[in-house]
C-alpha cells in the first residue's frame, strides 16, 4: 500500500510537469533543435541525419519514452555565409494516461560569416503540435467509496476532446569563436513558445492552459590538445516558469585513426544535471557515424522511488559531406 501511495503521488508529480515542461535529453548538444533553432545547419558537412531515443525512470510503472528526428542541411551563398534548414519530429508519451505530445517542426538558421573566425546565426523554428491524452487508463479520487475503487462510479471529469492542434514558434540567437578546425568556442540563447499556445482538453471552454515560455542558454567548447585528444565542455540552462534545468558536461574525444576515409574516434566524459543525476556516457566516431549513448543516475530525493534507475538514451547521427575541389588544377602535356 505504501508503494502504491508513493507512486501515486510521484505519478501526480509527473503529470504537473508534463503540462508545464518541455521533453529534455542528457545528452543536449546531440539534440540540436530543442537545444537552440541556431544550431540548424550549424556542422562540417553538407545534410545530416540525428535520432534521440530516451527512456526515463525505468523502475517506476510506466516510464516515459522520448524521440526526436531530424534532418537539416547547410548551403553556402555568394557572400560567404550559409543558409542552414531542417525538418524534424518530436514524440513523447508518459504515465497511465499515455499524455502524449507530437510535433512536426521545420526550421531555418542563417549563418552570418563575419570573418574567417567568427560567425553569427539566427534560427527561426515554427512547429506543428499535438498533445493528447487517454483518460481510460486513469482513477480518480471521486471513485472511491470509502472503502475500494469502484470504476463504476463516475469521475466527472468530462473533458472535450482526447487532444488538439496547435502552432509552436521558437527563435534562436548563436555566435562561434572558431581558432582552429578542433579549437571552438560557441554561445546560444533561444526561446520557445513565443506565442504560448493553449494546449486545453476542454475544448472552446474557459479553461485555458497555455504553454509558458521556456528560455534556453547554451555553451560549448572543444579545445585540441595535442595530436590524439580534443576536450569537449558543455553547458545548458532553461527555465520554463518556476521550474529550471542547469546541465553541464566534460568529454574527452580519443583520436584513435585519422586516416581519411577510415577516421575513428571514440568519446567518453559524464553529465551533471544539477540536483538531479549523474550521467555517465559513451560514444563513438566512424568515418560519418555517430552513435552515443548515456545512462542517468538518479542522485536527488527522486532516487527513493526510481532506485537511481534514470534511464538509458541513445543518440545516432550520420553526416553527409561532398569531396571539395581544391581549386588546384594540373595540366598534364599530351604526348
Amino acid at each position: 500500500m505504501s508503494k502504491r501511495i508513493i507512486f501515486t503521488l510521484f505519478g501526480a508529480f509527473c503529470l504537473k510537469l508534463a503540462f508545464t515542461q518541455d521533453l529534455h535529453y542528457s545528452q543536449f548538444y546531440y539534440n540540436y533543435h530543442n537545444f537552440s533553432p541556431s544550431s540548424i545547419g550549424n556542422f562540417q558537412g553538407d545534410d545530416r541525419l540525428t535520432l534521440n531515443y530516451r527512456n526515463q525512470w525505468l523502475s517506476i510503472p510506466v516510464p516515459y519514452n522520448t524521440f526526436s528526428f531530424l534532418y537539416d542541411a547547410n548551403r553556402s551563398l555568394k557572400n560567404g555565409s550559409k543558409i542552414g534548414f531542417g525538418i524534424g519530429l518530436d514524440y513523447d508519451r508518459a504515465g497511465d494516461s499515455k499524455l502524449s505530445l507530437t510535433k512536426i517542426l521545420v526550421s531555418v538558421n542563417y549563418l552570418y560569416t563575419l570573418n574567417n573566425r567568427n560567425q553569427l546565426s539566427l534560427g527561426f523554428i515554427p512547429s506543428f503540435a499535438q498533445r493528447r491524452i487517454n483518460t481510460e487508463g486513469l482513477r480518480w479520487d471521486r471513485q472511491w467509496n470509502g472503502d475500494r475503487y469502484d470504476p463504476k462510479i463516475s469521475s466527472n471529469e468530462n473533458f472535450a476532446s482526447s487532444g488538439d492542434f496547435f502552432l509552436d514558434l521558437g527563435i534562436g540567437l548563436g555566435y562561434q569563436f572558431q581558432y582552429t578546425a578542433r579549437t571552438k568556442f560557441a554561445l546560444s540563447g533561444s526561446a520557445y513558445h513565443l506565442n504560448e499556445p493553449n494546449q486545453t482538453f476542454y475544448g472552446l471552454s474557459k479553461q485555458v492552459a497555455k504553454l509558458p515560455l521556456r528560455y534556453n542558454g547554451g555553451i560549448e567548447v572543444s579545445v585540441g590538445i595535442g595530436r590524439y585528444f580534443d576536450f569537449l565542455i558543455g553547458g545548458m540552462y532553461q527555465v520554463q516558469e518556476q521550474y529550471q534545468e542547469i546541465l553541464g558536461s566534460a568529454r574527452i574525444r580519443m583520436r584513435l585513426n585519422q586516416t581519411p576515409g577510415s577516421v575513428l574516434n571514440m568519446l567518453l566524459g559524464c553529465n551533471l544535471r544539477l540536483e538531479d543525476a549523474i550521467v555517465p556516457n559513451f560514444g563513438i566516431e566512424y568515418k560519418n557515424w555517430m552513435i552515443s549513448a548515456s545512462y542517468d543516475i538518479n542522485t536527488y530525493f527522486i532516487k527513493t522511488i526510481t532506485n537511481k534507475r534514470g534511464g538509458p538514451e541513445i543518440a545516432l547521427q550520420y553526416v553527409f559531406a561532398k569531396v571539395r575541389s581544391s581549386g588546384i588544377y594540373k595540366k598534364c602535356p599530351l604526348y
